[in-house]
């Protein structure tokens, strides 16, 4: 196992992992429980598959290690392919969502016209993105090695306007306070971790 997937299911295995990841898994749920076919973009490990087993989620990951550690959590579907270039037909869909992966990709623009594509009309979008004025933010990526140094697009606005562009915007928050390892319901940009755009498609 790589050093970076190690490190991703020692964080989703740990004790503040897994609270972090059943709020997420919570406002997701909420979003879509009333979705008949749905994909996760970057779905990683498959955590949200492994808390939300009600829902028909097919996972998406670019990376092979991942869905290997995916299909051991959850018997749902998983598929190697990029955010890019998604590929399953158009509007095959009734939900897309994503989390902290928008933000990570090399063309996000592009990745979010390929959900369009796949979203059936007055389907679903929930992109959930890091916050970057947030404290836990600010904080993790002081950290040589982490993660969060790796991101590519911190102008929540762009990403936003980019979503705007394919789906009408219903919902828009800040969720999900961090400070240290405790958890807090806020939309408080100066502690909500997560920037949180929900759409319904033109």
């Amino acid at each position: 196992m790589s050093a970076d997937v190690e490190k991703f299911v020692r964080f989703c295995d740990s004790k503040f992992g897994k609270k972090v990841i059943k709020k997420e898994a919570e406002f997701i749920y909420n979003e879509l429980k009333n979705c008949e076919k749905i994909l996760d973009v970057g779905c990683g490990i498959g955590s949200f598959e492994q808390y939300l087993s009600s829902l028909n989620i097919i996972g998406l990951d670019t990376s092979k290690e991942m869905l290997r550690e995916a299909r051991k959590r959850s018997d749902k579907t998983f598929v190697l392919s990029s955010g890019e270039h998604l590929n399953f037909k158009d509007s095959m869909f009734d939900a897309v969502f994503t989390v902290t992966t928008l933000e990570f990709l090399d063309n996000y623009q592009k990745a979010v016209k390929e959900m369009a594509r796949v979203t059936k009309q007055h389907g679903k979008i929930l992109a959930m993105i890091l916050n970057p004025d947030s404290e836990y933010f600010k904080g993790e990526i002081k950290k040589p090695g982490d993660y969060f140094r790796r991101i590519k697009h911190t102008n929540l606005g762009e990403i936003r306007d980019c979503i705007s562009q394919f789906y009408i915007i219903i919902k828009e928050e800040y969720f999900l306070g961090i400070r240290e390892q405790h958890i807090s319901d806020t939309n408080d940009h100066r502690y909500a971790s997560l920037y949180v755009v929900v759409g319904i498609k033109k």
